[in-house]
């Protein structure tokens, strides 16, 4: 306020030989109102829903310190969410608001939804801190909760009976500006809902608190024996977890870029869902020969009996060979390991978890086996160099997400037991440009199952005599170019007990007969190369970002590369 004084006297000082001195009065009155007014406002809402109408719109975007009083639902929401920065759909504001308090409010349901993530609006649910409350407000530096709140959660409700869980919905998210949180006395924290709020150090919980404990800022239930989160902004590299602690909360370390090291106890029975989600300089996870539920391999987090590969850390090397005993790779296993540039699955494996593969960002191709009977949602989300992959002959269902943002797929062969291509499976593929499906009834998809995808110059090839069913059929009618081909054409990746897939800078052949013949050609129909099979596994080096044929005992291939 002092600089602010000192301003309008300069001002005065310097203007006072054009005006006369009530002239002067008047401006440093209204001066000083403006100022206060933006510093600090007290509201009461007594009817939810109407906050816009005590704090008009002219003056919202001025307030730096709001205390509120009543009942707030998602209307009055949205309208703090502006006034702190941000938008119901994310984008920025000139708001200025960093100071919140709402100790004295009632968060009720009603109103308006007052944020919106992945097409979905999220509503609020009484007394209840929910997903996306005040994700993205990183204007707030303080914010004080309604003493009434009983829960605070990353589940974004879209009606009563439904909601929507993710890492980015936390109701805190990248809260970069807030620094300090004070948990009041009844209310529980149902999963880490601080992601990404770079400079939060502190946590502060009554003593008299039946839920939590803290510990040097960091988050535990009252007997320790739950880690629910690691504040992003500590200074540790390497964190030794407590003996007590038996569980470790989905999301409790989001976030954590300097961590580079973790030592999980013997306690520990469940790690939950991306837990260390965003811990992009995690190298290493140690876990005690005494745990009976993990071990660790070179770093690599198994279940005991190594039949779940349950966590890689991101900072590995780029190629990596899952163990022969993996049966499943878990949810979220490779999350971020943006190094990781060939992985190969073995035929042991029979489902892949979902976001497993998830921000790969250089992984080039992979090839799923036979084995594979299911792939999760978002299995391969955000895989922008993967340009070819070989889906398993058993998948039936092609999930949510599964491929979506895969920016250099240029090919994809639909095996014939896939009935279903779910929600954006392909979306945002844009460079998609032949789709190969071996089903003679069109998979059930719609007009999201390749959002973005370029319908009018991708080629769709279909079985010979689906022609006329996939024209009309919801989800394929929309492409301008299909075309019938015969079910022995190129394509087939996988023939009798042969597999050609590609791996890095080389097209690889398994399973073919000793002294088998082998032809490498260009896509025009230009021999590259002749070999002879003389082990099991045959590699054969070409240049990557081009599309091959491969031929041998009969059989025909097409690989992107």
């Amino acid at each position: 306020m002092l600089f602010y004084l000192k301003i309008i006297l300069k001002l005065l000082y310097i203007m006072r030989q054009y005006f006369t001195f009530r002239s002067l009065l008047v401006i440093m009155s209204l001066l000083l109102n403006f100022n206060l007014y933006a510093l600090s406002v007290t509201v009461h809402v007594e009817t939810a829903g109407t906050l816009s109408t005590l704090i008009p719109s002219a003056n919202k975007y001025l307030i730096t310190n709001l205390t509120l009083s009543g009942n707030l639902n998602g209307t009055d929401i949205r309208y703090i969410r502006e006034m702190a920065g941000r938008y119901y759909n994310g984008s920025s504001t000139v708001g200025k608001l960093s100071i919140l308090n709402l100790a004295n409010t009632n968060i009720v349901e009603g109103g308006n939804y007052y944020y919106s993530y992945d097409s979905k609006g999220f509503y609020t649910k009484a007394n209840t801190i929910s997903g996306g409350m005040f994700t993205n407000c990183s204007n707030l530096t303080s914010i004080i909760i309604p003493n009434s709140v009983t829960s605070i959660t990353t589940l974004g409700y879209l009606t009563t009976n439904s909601f929507y869980y993710s890492a980015e919905t936390g109701p805190f998210a990248n809260c970069t500006g807030l620094t300090s949180f004070n948990i009041p006395l009844k209310t529980k924290i149902l999963d880490n809902v601080f992601g990404s709020c770079t400079q939060l150090i502190e946590f502060i919980v009554d003593n008299n608190n039946p839920n939590y404990s803290v510990i040097n800022g960091i988050l535990f239930n009252k007997d320790v024996t739950r880690l629910i989160t690691y504040p992003i902004a500590k200074t540790d590299i390497i964190y030794t977890i407590p003996n007590t602690v038996t569980t470790i909360s989905a999301y409790a370390f989001q976030g954590c870029t300097g961590l580079t090291s973790i030592t999980i106890p013997n306690a520990v029975n469940y790690i939950g869902n991306l837990a260390f989600y965003d811990c992009i300089g995690l190298k290493e996870l140690n876990v005690s020969e005494e745990n009976t539920n993990y071990t660790d391999v070179e770093g690599v987090l198994f279940n005991k009996d190594k039949t779940q590969l349950v966590l890689y850390p991101n900072a590995k090397s780029t190629t990596y060979i899952i163990p022969n005993s993996v049966t499943s790779i878990g949810y979220a296993a490779f999350y971020h390991c943006t190094e990781l540039i060939s992985i190969t699955i073995p035929n042991t494996v029979t489902s892949i978890g979902e976001l497993a593969f998830w921000y790969c960002s250089g992984l080039k191709s992979i090839n799923v086996p036979n084995s594979v009977t299911s792939i999760g949602g978002n299995a391969f989300r955000n895989c922008f160099s993967l340009s070819f992959v070989s889906i398993s002959e058993n998948i039936t269902s092609i999930n949510d997400g599964t491929f979506w943002h895969c920016t250099g797929l240029t090919s994809i062969i639909i095996p014939q037991n896939v009935n279903s291509i779910n929600y954006l499976a392909f979306g945002m593929c844009t460079k998609l440009g032949e789709i190969h499906s071996k089903n003679a009834i069109p998979p059930i998809a719609d007009s999201y199952s390749f959002d973005a995808v370029e319908i009018a110059t991708c080629k769709l090839f279909v079985p010979k005599g689906s022609l006329s069913a996939y024209r009309i059929a919801d989800g394929w009618s929309d492409f301008t170019n299909i075309i019938e081909e015969e079910s022995t054409a190129i394509s087939q990746t996988i023939a009798s007990n042969i597999k050609v897939y590609a791996e890095q800078d080389a097209i690889v052949i398994n399973g073919a007969e000793l002294g088998d013949q082998i032809s490498v050609y260009t896509e025009s129909g230009a021999l590259l190369q002749n070999t002879k099979v003389s082990d099991d596994i045959i590699r054969i080096n070409v240049p990557t970002n081009h599309t091959y044929l491969i031929k041998t005992t009969g059989k025909t291939f097409k690989i992107a590369l």
